[in-house]
């Protein structure tokens, strides 16, 4: 009886290679391309460390787990991409579109997320410490438990988005604009808040340090 379990676990572990392999070559189909296209694209798990992939089409992908670390993604379209527990470490997002992608429990930590569009994007419990979003565009995105301690959020657009139970401990938050957001359990230690718009439509003043002033 436990050869026999033994075989179907030997047997299940083989399917599961089997299907991460094929979703692998899948992933080659397109962004070996020397103009991405994988809109729409079966992605889950897909390797694609260190890869090149500057303006790349992924609007609507599914890239759940899908391991993107330290990958040039500089002007990719990401819009509405399922992207929950990507690994996007050290990535370079600079002017990327991911306007309402699911990046819940994703790992954006060191990313650099400059002057990108993040409009109602999900960001649940993702890891953004000390991500670049100077000048990014976070209108409306649920940023609920995520870790953005020591990220730089300088001119960055926060107009009604969801910061509640955050860690924004020791970022960077000068001249953004927090009117209408959510910020209930918030923790701002250390925060650098001058010249940020408040969530009551107030400018913070000099002196503003995890206190708005």
């Amino acid at each position: 009886m436990r050869k026999k379990a033994a075989r179907y676990r030997f047997w299940l572990l083989a399917l599961a290679g089997l299907l991460i392999h094929e979703t692998a070559l899948a992933a080659s189909d397109c962004w070996k391309a020397p103009a991405p296209q994988c809109r729409d694209a079966d992605l889950k798990w897909a390797d694609l460390r260190d890869a090149k992939l500057d303006g790349a089409d992924f609007e609507s992908a599914d890239l759940e787990h899908a391991n993107l670390r330290g990958a040039s993604l500089k002007g990719a379209n990401f819009k509405g991409a399922r992207m929950s527990h990507a690994s996007l470490q050290q990535a370079d997002l600079r002017v990327a579109n991911l306007d309402g992608a699911d990046l819940a429990y994703a790992h954006l930590d060191a990313a650099n997320l400059e002057r990108a569009s993040l409009k109602g994007t999900r960001l649940v419990k993702a890891d953004l410490k000390l991500a670049d979003l100077e000048g990014a565009d976070l209108e409306g995105a649920s940023l609920k438990n995520a870790d953005l301690s020591g990220a730089d959020l300088e001119n960055a657009q926060l107009q009604a988005a969801d910061l509640e139970g955050a860690h924004l401990g020791m970022a960077n938050l000068k001249k953004a604009n927090l009117a209408g957001a959510k910020l209930e359990n918030a923790r701002f230690h250390g925060a650098l808040i001058k010249g940020a718009v408040w969530t009551d439509g107030r400018t913070c003043g000099i002196g503003s340090i995890g206190l708005c002033k």
